[in-house]
């Protein structure tokens, strides 16, 4: 289907009703009951068709045609002077009524279309160009399935066909039923979603509200507690309806979000929505997840599952991951917040300009708070409160353009991002109220979600012309609106537009499109069956990417050129002016309630008796501060002197004011000057975002000429010096070089002093004459690898009494932390650290052989989402886990551990280890599985532990763990193996299954 332009329908719907006046004989229809014309028969002033009952009567009899008929001998012609034929009007149709229209079309230009309206077309407008059966001699059947609005009291409902460019375009066989709508049976296991009738009331007057206010205005009170049959399992959840526009609620398929309680998840989901397919283009959306996979890109899990609500059926549904931690340590990153643009304001406008027919130029954009998901969770860990304050800075820069992309985004995953769009034409997700961006705390960098890419489905142009670098600095504009500006900033930096013309090239290469087309065939077809199943109009073009790729592979040469040209221009100057903020719109006061919407708090900072509160005006009116206090609608504390803050002038931060306060309250009352109503706002409990983060700050330091430390640079080699050197500032190499350190080399970390790296090291010791990364003071903040082009080497290298990474906010975990790079390590000494793992390895792949960790405060070596190999590891006196990997294929041979406080080997969180001949002594837990692992051990042996083996599952988004050992021998150990029910041992190829209920609370 394809929905046309809102208001441009609009505009023409009203135009029709007044130049045509359509039949309005038929008193509504009864359930079941049929209205159909084939143009064959005419009143006797041939004004209308008839249609099968004398009363029912259709427009534009004198437009009936013999030159073309579908049935019999005659037709409805639609030119360009009568664009609208065949119209019928329903009178009296009530609430969440089922109809189903369809007629016959024949047109060489293809732009005849099926039209249902209210009289206004702002309760219900539907224009559908979907062929669902293809007929003889060039005739194809339009059909439409619709519910009416519930908010439907009486109407009028009207049905025509137009011709939408005034081409030719024959009609036939109309046809308009009022029908009780139907699902078909799936065999797939279907998602059950059960409430009591109280709770779902809920939901009704929810939806009601809804389609009064024109949109789905979501609130903490909206959550409804139910009950979920899903995966053989009866779970608790609680539950509410999603989606900004109203086709999420239409009819009796609804969309929800859906929160699974403690213990429980659902296809290893934890939060998710559910939502008719039509919402997301039916399968493009899938296809278009399957492709960012393909490429890391960060992305939502997505599929199709049929649902049964209220012990009815509703069809096949998509279902979409949320924006919680389980999307990012599902792709293999560690967790971070996720932040967006509020979009409450944008939402206020769009309702006033439903309701009103009237656009408010409001600042919306401006006046939009950048907001973490998980609020509560985030600002009660230190750790992610941290991260977030961090994480707004940089989003507050991108969403103005006061960074460079490269000092806000990891700019590979950006880049494959857009270029992957420009494959997918999945591009809603884009608009700024839409994104979503994850702030990895590794890197201290943002990094784009792609989601929600289609809505409705439409039509492709795979030329230049449809690419978005290309549309959006062709424009011919003066100035671009400031909430574009963030999408031209991307186009205007030459980093980004190298990268982004090198992936774009890449993913249109016809290798890929063929690659992942025969990978993907198979369950496209399988999806795209079910789909059809309840769509038999929609089908999926399997030869989509194909045509995509072919069609950016021919523009490319052209594009690049243009994007050139574009660059150097903007190099001499001739770059688009930003328009100014939103126009002030003092007339509008009290407009559906909306000076709320306008103003904004933020919590500057606070201590045990006061807090100062900043205050930002984007309202076109003076507001004057009335008070305090704890809920949105109580003024507990009245401010003694009511402070005003002027009208909004254009600024990116609104006019502000600093208030001091006592502490405790969590929202502002204000009134608008010369107004009486008070408004409240909740105060956002972190400051307003404004300065630099702290790798920002460090990355200035990076001047490798006059660094301490380094004793020359030939072209891309950087040499550390020789001798002791004593380090007391942050050390930082760009990307570039390649780093090397010598045998003897000595670096003493002193007051906090770091060593971090954007290129590769090879720290090449010695027996005789190791490296040694050491810290006298203990304070040092160790040695850090980021995302290095280039394999490392460290050979002969002790790493003693080093701390982690801990600047400003921006910490690791690692004394040594390799990160997105890969690298070898052999005959290692790490002693005596001083943070949570002396070697942490993430994304990465590694060998560590002939190495030692002694003496080690937390974990010896812990590994995220990493391949690689342990060979000969000497681990002892190990403060907690020895060995801790978590989404990783490792393997670990000859190697020892004893005395760990902890674990000995642990594989968690979907991780497969092979252990062959290797010991554990003297832990807490000799060999652990959990959360899905599997451990395959070989010629080992486990002594002296409190426990021998132990199995859980600790989140209830992975499963149970395997373990499978064979000529291991396990002694001494206080209890043998403890197996969580669910998981299982195999021990010599018998298979012991658990029974033992909740062993992660024993641990955890």
């Amino acid at each position: 289907m394809k929905l046309l332009n809102k208001y441009w329908a609009l505009v023409l719907a009203l135009t029709f009703f007044v130049l045509v006046t359509s039949c309005r004989q038929n008193a509504g229809l009864k359930e079941g009951a049929k209205i159909s014309c084939n143009a064959e028969k005419r009143t006797a002033d041939h004004k209308y068709f008839v249609g099968n009952k004398p009363d029912f009567l259709f427009s534009d009899g004198r437009q009936q045609s013999d030159r073309e008929a579908h049935s019999g001998k005659y037709s409805v012609l639609a030119t360009k002077k009568h664009k609208f034929v065949l119209s019928h009007t329903l009178k009296g149709v009530g609430p969440d009524m089922h109809f189903k229209v369809s007629v016959w079309r024949k047109s060489k230009s293809k732009k005849g279309v099926l039209v249902i309206s209210d009289k206004t077309a702002k309760k219900l407008y539907r224009a559908s160009d979907v062929v669902v059966e293809k007929g003889k001699d060039g005739w194809e059947k339009l059909e439409e399935d619709f519910f009416t609005p519930p908010n439907f009291v009486s109407e009028d409902v009207k049905i025509y066909c137009w011709s939408l460019t005034g081409d030719s375009a024959y009609f036939d066989d109309i046809e308009i039923v009022h029908t009780h709508k139907t699902y078909p049976v799936y065999k797939e296991e279907p998602l059950v979603l059960v409430f009591d009738t109280l709770r779902y009331r809920k939901f009704l007057d929810k939806r009601i509200e809804a389609f009064n206010n024109g949109v789905l205005q979501s609130g903490d009170d909206d959550w409804v507690k139910g009950m979920i049959f899903g995966d053989g399992k009866m779970m608790k959840a609680k539950m509410r309806l999603k989606g900004d526009w109203l086709d999420h609620l239409i009819g009796d398929k609804w969309s929800f979000r859906i929160k699974m309680r403690k213990d429980f998840a659902w296809k290893r989901l934890r939060v998710f929505s559910i939502q008719t397919p039509k919402a997301r283009s039916f399968l493009d959306e899938w296809y278009a997840h399957k492709l960012y996979e393909s490429k890391d890109i960060l992305t939502t899990r997505y599929g199709f599952v049929p649902v049964i609500i209220d012990n009815k059926s509703r069809g096949l549904y998509a279902w979409e991951e949320h924006f919680v931690k389980q999307l990012v340590e599902s792709r293999k990153r560690r967790e971070g917040p996720i932040l967006k643009l509020s979009e409450d304001a944008f939402w206020q406008v769009q309702r006033v300009a439903k309701v009103n027919n009237k656009w408010l130029d409001m600042p919306y954009y401006g006046v939009s708070v950048i907001e973490p998901f998980s609020q509560g969770k985030t600002m009660k860990n230190p750790t992610l409160r941290h991260q977030f304050l961090i994480a707004q800075k940089l989003m507050q820069q991108y969403k103005y353009a006061k960074a460079k992309p490269a000092d806000i985004f990891d700019m590979t995953k950006l880049a494959r991002y857009y270029a992957m769009l420009d494959i997918t034409h999945a591009r809603h997700g884009m608009a700024w109220h839409n994104q979503r961006l994850y702030y990895n705390p590794v890197i201290c960098k943002l990094e784009p979600i792609a989601y929600d890419g289609y809505t409705e489905k439409e039509n492709l142009n795979f030329s230049i012309q449809d690419n978005m670098a290309f549309k959006l600095l062709n424009a011919k504009k003066d100035a671009i609106d400031v909430d574009f500006l963030n999408y031209y900033f991307l186009f205007q930096d030459s980093t980004f537009l190298n990268l982004y013309l090198s992936y774009l090239e890449e993913f249109s290469s016809e290798q890929y499109a063929d690659s992942m087309t025969r990978v993907l065939k198979a369950p496209a077809m399988f999806y795209d069956s079910l789909i059809r199943m309840e769509f038999p109009g929609i089908y999926f073009d399997m030869d989509f990417l194909s045509k995509s790729a072919r069609g950016v592979r021919s523009y490319l040469p052209e594009l690049r050129a243009f994007l050139k040209q574009k660059l150097n221009n903007d190099q001499s100057d001739d770059k688009l002016k930003v328009k100014s903020s939103r126009r002030r719109h003092p007339d509008i006061f009290n407009e559906l309630n909306t000076p709320h919407f306008f103003v904004t708090a933020y919590l500057e900072n606070s201590n045990a008796d006061s807090m100062l509160i900043g205050v930002h005006n984007f309202y076109g009116k003076p507001i004057v501060l009335v008070g305090m206090g704890p809920v949105k609608d109580r003024i507990l504390d009245y401010f003694p002197k009511r402070d005003t803050i002027p009208a909004y002038v254009m600024s990116e931060s609104g006019v502000t004011r600093m208030v001091r306060t006592e502490a405790g309250s969590a929202f502002l009352f204000f009134k608008v000057a010369g107004f009486d109503e008070p408004f409240s706002v909740d105060i956002k409990p972190w400051p307003y975002p404004k300065g630099i983060t702290p790798q920002q700050e460090l990355m200035k330091l990076a001047d490798v000429e006059h660094c301490a430390i380094v004793d020359s640079v030939s072209g891309s080699d950087l040499f550390i010096k020789k001798g002791v050197t004593k380090v007391d500032k942050p050390i930082i190499i760009p990307k570039g070089y390649k780093v090397h350190f010598e045998p003897g080399t000595q670096i003493d970390l002193v007051r906090q002093a770091m060593f971090i790296s954007y290129s590769p090291v090879f720290m090449q010791g010695t027996k005789e004459n190791p490296v040694v990364i050491s810290s006298s003071d203990k304070t040092g903040n160790g040695l850090t690898v980021l995302q290095a082009e280039g394999r490392s080497v460290v050979d002969n290298v002790r790493f003693e009494s080093l701390n982690t990474l801990n600047y400003k906010g921006w910490t690791l975990t690692g004394s040594v932390t390799f990160y997105e790079s890969d690298v070898d390590i052999s005959n290692a000494e790490f002693i005596g650290n001083q943070c949570e793992d002396a070697l942490n390895i993430v994304r990465s792949d590694f060998v560590l052989r002939n190495s030692r960790f002694d003496h080690i405060w937390g974990d010896a070596f812990d590994a995220d989402f990493s391949t690689g190999l342990v060979d000969h590891g000497l681990f002892t006196n190990i403060g907690n886990d020895a060995i801790d990997f978590s989404t990783c294929k490792i393997s670990i041979v000859n190697t020892v551990v004893n005395g760990a406080e902890d674990k000995g080997v642990s594989g968690g969180e979907d991780s497969h280890l092979t252990v062959k001949n290797t010991t554990i002594i003297n832990a807490n837990i000799g060999l652990a599985s959990k959360d899905l692992s599997s451990l395959d051990v070989l010629d080992s042996k486990v002594d002296s532990c409190k426990y021998g083996v132990v199995l859980l599952q600790k989140k209830p988004e992975y499963g149970p763990a395997t373990m499978n050992l064979q000529k291991v021998t396990i002694t001494n150990c206080e209890t043998k193996m403890l197996i969580e029910k669910g998981s299982k041992v195999i021990f010599n190829r018998k298979t012991i299954n658990g029974n033992r209920k909740k062993v992660a609370e024993m641990f955890y």
